[in-house]
């Protein structure tokens, strides 16, 4: 016969332990819905948060791959028939072709004080092998150096200016003259087959914020899509999808547009 004592307490257990189970499935509700409630910030809030300012960033929908291109051998045919120029090396001590030329003007190129930029585009057009693949980059005062870059589809290749590939470097005198200049140049340049939409504007000010590189109180005063590599190679190239990133005028970042993550090369002041 039932012992009704121990039925009851087993009872009591067994509901003991399902209102347990009901509460505490009744508090994780609570708390997943109390955590639902807190709003998440976005990038642009913190970045405004913190003061980091920015103009209007670029906003189209990118599709971009990796790019392959090799640098290009200059050939003594191409050099000898450069008009009014001189190699800058005893002709003896070349072998060619070379990867990087290095030329003097016979006679010097003034410029003219205000729009240096077109006069530059007009020598690098008539004077320059290949000129029209480059772009103005800028007019360095302090070094007495205007830079260009080469760009493929209309984007930039850009450069941390040490051991540049695909540009070129005008070398100036005291007299605002362009005396001598080094190119180098990039060919069979060719994308990839896989096209992936890239990380957008604001996701490469995210990925320098969460890296610790974008600092409170920046102004952030350029931002461009082009292509960058990290490790120049001597002949052939890989180049990523980048967004290139300038903070105060003087601080110059690459992020990669399609991993999102920040490339580490040599800080560039333009100072």
């Amino acid at each position: 016969m039932m012992d009704w004592s121990k039925t009851k307490t087993i009872f009591i257990i067994a509901f003991l332990i399902l209102d347990t189970f009901l509460l505490l499935q009744y508090l994780d509700k609570v708390k997943s819905n109390k955590y639902d409630l807190i709003p998440k910030t976005t990038i642009e809030e913190q970045l405004r948060a913190e003061d980091i300012q920015y103009e209007k960033l670029p906003n189209e929908k990118i599709k971009g791959s990796y790019i392959t291109a090799k640098s290009k051998q200059f050939t003594k045919e191409e050099i000898m028939a450069l008009k009014n120029q001189e190699i800058m090396l005893p002709d003896e001590n070349l072998i060619y072709p070379i990867s990087k030329l290095r030329m003097s003007f016979q006679k010097p190129i003034s410029l003219p004080e205000g729009d240096i930029e077109n006069k530059v585009k007009q020598i690098v057009s008539t004077q320059i092998i290949q000129g029209s693949q480059y772009r103005f980059w800028r007019y360095d005062e302090t070094a007495n150096q205007i830079i260009m870059l080469q760009e493929f589809n209309g984007r930039v290749i850009f450069q941390d200016e040490k051991d540049g590939i695909g540009m070129i470097v005008f070398y100036l005198n005291d007299d605002r003259e362009i005396i001598s200049y080094h190119q180098t140049l990039l060919e069979d340049i060719k994308e990839l087959e896989n096209q992936e939409e890239v990380l957008p504007a604001i996701g490469a000010l995210e990925a320098l914020y969460y890296s610790n590189d974008l600092k409170p109180n920046s102004l952030v005063t350029d931002v461009e899509y082009g292509y960058y590599t990290q490790i120049p190679l001597t002949e052939q190239q890989i180049l990523a999808p980048t967004w290139h990133i300038v903070v105060n005028e003087q601080e110059h970042f690459y992020v990669n547009a399609l991993e999102g993550k920040v490339i580490k090369p040599e800080k560039i002041n333009l100072e």
